[in-house]
C-alpha cells in the first residue's frame, strides 16, 4: 500500500500539494512514494538525484523483448505486418519506462525533446525502423542534460532523422543529371530545431524592424547555401553511395560521409559566416552546427518551448529570459547547459508559484500521453500478461501502442515534423481573443474527448489488480491495447469514508486543487451510494476515480 498522505488539515498538506504539481511537471506523475521523497530531500535535491539516475536504454530492452519473443532482433528482411507487431513491442518499452523507470526527468525531458527534434512512424518512411526509433528516443535521452550543441548535432547525423527529413543520400548539385542538393532538413534545421522563422527578443517576444514588421531569420539564399552543407550523408554500413541496405545497424549507427557526393564549394551562411572551399564533409557540418547553435535566437527558441511541455502554454517574459538567460550562460561560460537549463525551467518562481501569481494565464492543457501516464503512475499500474504467438506468456506488459486511436496522441505518432500541435497554436473564441497560447488544444476534438472518456472507463473500472477474472482474460499478442492494472488497495480502504477517499484523490490526482463546488457534489453523490460491503467499496472507488479523472479540472495541469 502507498504511504499514508497528509489530511488537508494536516501542516505538512501545502507541501504535499507543491510535490504534486512538481512532480506533474518533472515527471511522468506523482504516486505517494514519490511525493514522500520529494517532501523528504527537496526540489534542488530531487532535479540532482534525478541527473545523476542511471539511463534507461530503450534499444537494449527492446532487444532483449525480441529475443525473448523469438524475434531476430534487426532482420535483413522487411515484413509491414511483422514490422507492426515489433512496434507494439517498442512502444511497450516505452510506456514501461514511462511508468516504472527511475530516470523520470531525463525520460520526461527527452519526450518534450521528442515534440520539438520531431520523427513519426506514421508514414511509410520510418514504418519498419523500430530499432532506430528506440535508438532516436536514447539519443534525446542520453543528451536531455547535456549540452545543445551536442543535440543537434547527434540529430542532424541520426539516420532515422536523415530518413524522416531526407538528408540521406543527399547529394551535390549535378546539373547534368538535374540534381539539386534537397533543402528539407536545411529549412526544418532553422525552422524548427534552433532559430524559428523570425528574430526573436531574449523574452521570446518578436524583434521588429524600423517598418514595425518581423525581421526574418533567413531566406530561400540561407536554405539553398545550408543545404548544400548536408550533402554527401548516407547509412554508415554502406562502402558504396548507391547500396541497398536494410542491416540492423544502419538504423542506429550515425550517418557517415561520402566526400565525392559532398558539395565541397565556399558556402555562406547565417550572419555573414562563410565556410572555405575544400572543407571536408565533417568540417561543414561542425561549422554549420556551431553557426545555428551561436545565433541569439536558439535561447529565448528553444527555452520557451521547454518551458510550454513542462510546465506552462504562456510564460510570462520575465520567465523565458530568465531561462534563456541560463541558456546562454549556466554561470561557468558554458552555453547550452541542458541540465542547467531545465533545472532553472523547474525551480523558476513562475514554475512554483505560477498557479498563484498568474491564476488567470498559468497552467497548460494535459496532452493526452501525461495524462493517462499520471493516472498509471498514481496508482503504480501494472502490465498484463501476453499471450506469444506461440501460446506462451509473455512478462507484464504496458500495452498502449494504440494510444493515438483512444486517446489522440501517440510517442512518435504524429502526422508531421510539426508535431501533434504548433507551439503557438490559439484555438478560436475566449483563448485566442485574450492573446494566450493553448497548442494541446489543436488534438483536442470533440471526437477524441468522447474516445479519451470511453477509455478511461475502461482504464478504471474493474481494473483492480486483485481482481480474478481479470487475471484469468487471455490478451492477444498482436492487441495494441490493454488497460493495465491499478493498485487501489489503499483506496479501497478509504472507501467507507468518501471524505477520506475523495480528500486522497483530490492531493493525488489534483495537487489538492479540486474546486469546491466539484468537490461538494462528488461527495454528496459518493455518499448516496450503497456502502455496505467490499464490492460496494470498490465501486465507490471507481465511481469516484473515474468521475474525476473524466472532468475538466483533471485535464489541466496548473
Amino acid at each position: 500500500m502507498d504511504p499514508t498522505l497528509p489530511e488537508p488539515q494536516s501542516t505538512t498538506y501545502q507541501q504535499a500539494a507543491d510535490a504534486v504539481r512538481f512532480l506533474q511537471q518533472a515527471s511522468f506523475g506523482a504516486n505517494g512514494g514519490q511525493i514522500q521523497h520529494l517532501m523528504n530531500i527537496g526540489t534542488s535535491a530531487w532535479i540532482d538525484e534525478q541527473i545523476a539516475e542511471p539511463q534507461n536504454k530503450h534499444l537494449l530492452m527492446l532487444d532483449e523483448r525480441f529475443k525473448e519473443i523469438g524475434l531476430i532482433p534487426a532482420p535483413v528482411i522487411e515484413d509491414d505486418a511483422d514490422g507492426y507487431y515489433r512496434d507494439i513491442q517498442r512502444s511497450d518499452v516505452w510506456w514501461e519506462v514511462a511508468l516504472w523507470g527511475k530516470d523520470q526527468l531525463r525520460q520526461r525531458v527527452a519526450f518534450a525533446l521528442s515534440q520539438i527534434f520531431v520523427i513519426s512512424n506514421v508514414s511509410d518512411v520510418l514504418y519498419n525502423d523500430t530499432r532506430g526509433i528506440a535508438n532516436f528516443q536514447d539519443l534525446l535521452a542520453t543528451h536531455a542534460f547535456g549540452n545543445y550543441r551536442d543535440l543537434l548535432k547527434a540529430v542532424t547525423l541520426n539516420p532515422m532523422m536523415g530518413e524522416y527529413l531526407s538528408m540521406v543520400r543527399n547529394e551535390k548539385a549535378n546539373p547534368d543529371k538535374n540534381i539539386r542538393p534537397d533543402e528539407n532538413y536545411a529549412r526544418e534545421v532553422m525552422q524548427l530545431f534552433s532559430i524559428g522563422l523570425v528574430e526573436l527578443e531574449l523574452d521570446g517576444s518578436v524583434r521588429l524592424a524600423p517598418n514595425n514588421q518581423p525581421i526574418a531569420t533567413y531566406d530561400q539564399t540561407r536554405i539553398k547555401e545550408l543545404a548544400r552543407v548536408f550533402t554527401g550523408f548516407n547509412f554508415a554500413t554502406l562502402t558504396q553511395w548507391w547500396e541497398w541496405t536494410n542491416s540492423g545497424d544502419s538504423e542506429i549507427l550515425p550517418m557517415k560521409s561520402f566526400s565525392t557526393f559532398h558539395d565541397s564549394q565556399q558556402k555562406q551562411l547565417l550572419n555573414g559566416q562563410v565556410l572555405s572551399a575544400g572543407q571536408s564533409p565533417e568540417q561543414d557540418i561542425d561549422n554549420a552546427i556551431d553557426n545555428l547553435f551561436q545565433h541569439a535566437n536558439v535561447a529565448p527558441f528553444i527555452s520557451q518551448q521547454l518551458i510550454q511541455r513542462l510546465v506552462t502554454s504562456n510564460p510570462s517574459p520575465a520567465y523565458v529570459a530568465r531561462i534563456a538567460t541560463i541558456f546562454n550562460d549556466n554561470g561557468q561560460g558554458v552555453r547550452g547547459d541542458m541540465a542547467a537549463v531545465i533545472k532553472g525551467i523547474l525551480l523558476d518562481d513562475d514554475a512554483r508559484n505560477g498557479h498563484i501569481n498568474q491564476s488567470d494565464t498559468f497552467g497548460k492543457l494535459k496532452e493526452p500521453v501525461l495524462l493517462m501516464a499520471q493516472l498509471w503512475r498514481a496508482f503504480h499500474a501494472e502490465g498484463v500478461k501476453v499471450k506469444n504467438p506461440d501460446g506462451s506468456l509473455s512478462r507484464e506488459r504496458i500495452r498502449f501502442r494504440g494510444s493515438d486511436r483512444e486517446t489522440g496522441q501517440r510517442p512518435y505518432g504524429s502526422f508531421s515534423v510539426f508535431n501533434f500541435y504548433r507551439p503557438d497554436f490559439q484555438p478560436p473564441g475566449e483563448i485566442k481573443e485574450s492573446g494566450l497560447l493553448a497548442p494541446e488544444f489543436q488534438i483536442l476534438t470533440e471526437s477524441s474527448i468522447i474516445a479519451k472518456t470511453n477509455f478511461l472507463s475502461n482504464a478504471i473500472y474493474y481494473r483492480d489488480n486483485n481482481d480474478a477474472d481479470w487475471l484469468a482474460e487471455g490478451i492477444g499478442h498482436n492487441w495494441d491495447v490493454v488497460a493495465p492494472k491499478l493498485n487501489l488497495q489503499t483506496e479501497f480502504a478509504l472507501a467507507k469514508q468518501p471524505e477520506k477517499l475523495l480528500d486522497r484523490l483530490n492531493l493525488l490526482l489534483f495537487a489538492g486543487q479540486l474546486p469546491n463546488v466539484l468537490y461538494q457534489e462528488l461527495l454528496s453523490y459518493l455518499q448516496s451510494l450503497p456502502n455496505n460491503n467490499t464490492y460496494d467499496q470498490k465501486l465507490v472507488t471507481f465511481e469516484a476515480l473515474y468521475l474525476l479523472t473524466a472532468s475538466p479540472e483533471f485535464s489541466v495541469q496548473r
